[in-house]
This record gives C-alpha cells, sequence and structure tokens, in this order.
C-alpha cells in the first residue's frame, strides 16, 4: 500500500507539465572526460553508461551499486546517500520526475500511510480527495532542477519548483542551463513519530553530502519517435496469466499499444483518461498495453491498474517483447498503433500527448490519423 500511496501522492503533487520518462540510458560513449567549472565543481562533457563524476570529482562506476537515477535527456543524476537510500528502502521516502527538468524527493510520515490504508473502502473519488489533502502532510526535503535558457516549459516547471521548497540554491551553470538544488528543512508541523524525526533529520543534516554527490553532463534531445523493433512474432502472457502471441491483433483493423512503466508518473497520469478512451474507441479498435516493469511486482502492477479504473488487457514483458519491442523504447510512455498483421501504422507516439483532460481527444486524433492509413 505505501508504493501505491507515493504513486497517488506524486500524481496530486506535481502539477507542473511532464511528457515521459527514459526506460533506458541510450546515450554512452566509451571516454570520460570531465570539466572544471570556476567554483572548482566538475561536470561531465558526455552522459556514459559506465562511468561518471560528481560534482565533488567523485567518479564512481555505475555498475558498482545501484542508488543512482538518472536520465540522459535530463542532463543530471543524483545519488542516493545512506539516509535517503535508507528511506527509499522502508518506503519511507518517495519521489518524483517531472523528465526532462526536476526530480523532487519527499518523506511521508507513517501517520498519512495509516490514513491511506483505511482509505482501502473509499470510492475513487474520495481517495483522490483524501490523497490532494494529504499532501499537505508529507515532507519535500530536497530536489534538482535544470532550467535551460530560452526554455518555457522550463521555466514553468522552475516555477512550480520553487513553489515545493522553500530554499532554493544555484549549484552549477554549465551547457546553457542553470541547475538548483531546492530544499526545506523545518518539520515542525508534521506528525512524526521519534524514529522519523530522526531519520527525517539525518536526511536533512546529510544534504551537504547529497548535493555534493549530484552529477552533470550536457542533456540529451528527447528521443524521436522513430522505432525499430517488431510486434510481428512475440509470445508472452497477460497480467492475468493467460498466454498471447501477435495473434492478438488479428481481430481489430488497428490496436492502440500502450508501453508504461510502474516508476512513470506521467504514464500513470494518463492511464484514467485511457481508461476513458478504452470506451470510446472506433469501431474495430482494440487498445491493450504493455508494462516494461509488471513482472517485477504483479501485484503492485494490479493496484495501479484498478486505482486508474484500466479494464484493458496488459501485456507482460517477456525475452521475444524484450527482443522485439522493448530495446528499442527509449521513453515512457510511447503508444504504438498496430494494424492486424503486427505491422506498426506510421510513427509512435511518445510522451502524453496532451494536458490533462485533453488526453482521449489527442488519442482519439492519433487513432483517426492512422486508420485513414490503412483505409
Amino acid at each position: 500500500m505505501k508504493k501505491l500511496l507515493c504513486v497517488f501522492l506524486t500524481l496530486s503533487l506535481c502539477t507542473a507539465a511532464f511528457s515521459g520518462c527514459a526506460s533506458d540510458e541510450v546515450q554512452s560513449t566509451s571516454e570520460h572526460t570531465v570539466s572544471t567549472l570556476d567554483d572548482g565543481a566538475q561536470v561531465n562533457d558526455a552522459f556514459n553508461t559506465e562511468v561518471m563524476t560528481t560534482l565533488d570529482g567523485t567518479t564512481f562506476l555505475l555498475s558498482d551499486h545501484d542508488n543512482w537515477f538518472a536520465q540522459s535527456e535530463m542532463g543530471f543524476g543524483i545519488t542516493n546517500t545512506e539516509p535517503v537510500l535508507a528511506g527509499l528502502n522502508s518506503g519511507d521516502v518517495g519521489g518524483s520526475v517531472i523528465s526532462p527538468y526536476a526530480v523532487t524527493l519527499f518523506f511521508i510520515p507513517q501517520d498519512v500511510s495509516n490514513q491511506m490504508m483505511e482509505a482501502e473502502n473509499l470510492s475513487e473519488d474520495e481517495q483522490e480527495a483524501l490523497a490532494a489533502e494529504l499532501s499537505n502532510e508529507i515532507f519535500f526535503f530536497t530536489g534538482v532542477c535544470r532550467l535551460p535558457k530560452n526554455d518555457e516549459k522550463a521555466q514553468e516547471v522552475y516555477a512550480e519548483f520553487t513553489s515545493i521548497y522553500g530554499n532554493v540554491e544555484k549549484i552549477a551553470t554549465a551547457f546553457d542551463s542553470d541547475y538548483y538544488l531546492g530544499y526545506n528543512d523545518d518539520y515542525s508541523s508534521l506528525v512524526l513519530t521519534e524514529e522519523e524525526k530522526n531519520n527525517l533529520s539525518a536526511i536533512i543534516e546529510d544534504r551537504e553530502n547529497f548535493k555534493n554527490k549530484i552529477f552533470i553532463f550536457p542533456a540529451s534531445e528527447v528521443p524521436e519517435s522513430n522505432f525499430a523493433g517488431s510486434f510481428n512474432n512475440f509470445e508472452t502472457t497477460l497480467l492475468t496469466g493467460e498466454t498471447v502471441t501477435q495473434d492478438i491483433f488479428a481481430d481489430y483493423d488497428m490496436t492502440v499499444v500502450n508501453v508504461w512503466a510502474t516508476w512513470c508518473n506521467p504514464c500513470i497520469s494518463e492511464m484514467p483518461e485511457l481508461a476513458e478512451l478504452d470506451g470510446a474507441l472506433p469501431e474495430n479498435v482494440n487498445l491493450i498495453s504493455l508494462c516494461i516493469d509488471g513482472s517485477d511486482d504483479t501485484a503492485f502492477t494490479q493496484e495501479i491498474l484498478d486505482y486508474c479504473g484500466v479494464k484493458y488487457p496488459v501485456l507482460m514483458p517477456s525475452d521475444s517483447l524484450q527482443t522485439n519491442v522493448i530495446q528499442y523504447i527509449s521513453s515512457v510512455p510511447t503508444t504504438f498503433f498496430i494494424d492486424k498483421e503486427g505491422n506498426v501504422i506510421g510513427n509512435p507516439v511518445v510522451g502524453v500527448p496532451g494536458k490533462s483532460g485533453e488526453i482521449k481527444a489527442a488519442y482519439l486524433e492519433e487513432i483517426n490519423a492512422r486508420l485513414e492509413l490503412i483505409r
């Protein structure tokens, strides 16, 4: 329940527009070089999937540990220091990605978790209202934001970032972008146990170390929507257990395939409107999804679907889907349009295609455009 609570709170808190999450770090270089800024901070000259250097000059192998987070198009990564990592492992700490600009980290008091657990029998609308109310009772302790020059969308995200954090400190200027650390340190209004106070205090006291372990690099372009994979030949199972193949497409003129992940906030934010889309599809058009990490925790995957009102089939990742589809997807959500032979119709849609309240209509427009191509 606490994992799902992070989803509830993230969706109710992050109002800035965001489009998608990188599913794989596709930009890499075998060479690793750094530059030193005027204040002595070090930045990486390119994103490297093998080795990176933090602001304080610490070079580390990414393969040596899994307590870091980075997306090539965001232009920075964070290293979860010991107090933050302990909170993530216990479920006391959650995070949100506003791609490709910002990461926020927050502390969830047990009192908030308890209230959400007691609300399992509430209606969906009541749960959403409670999540919005409880969002004021969690504590955003730190975050990182990149503000590129002449980027209006980034300005909107930065405005949201500064409304969340009472303190915002510029930590670097590099690659035509300013980088900021946001933080709060007054949690006196929260209802916390003594253990929670100690844990949150340790996180706050470790903030300078967290800042020093940020790593910066030039942001890559948001991935283009060209797709080199194929849906023509695969076998997998649905979340409900049934075996399916490419024959799932055969009975429909077109099938919409929404690819997502449980850790992707934009993916989940569009799901309620995808559920509405499912009931408004043109004749002989079907909607399914592929959750690329769904088999890691099937119960959690189902919780998300139930919360969002999703009834359409959900494919689980398999070896054949990994080989033919998933490895070619660099960002989620990505939505494909497939004909009855398993061929991709036009380019996929990368990211969420519209603002909240306009997503269903945007997908219907994309669907009708693809139908024109096969008529």
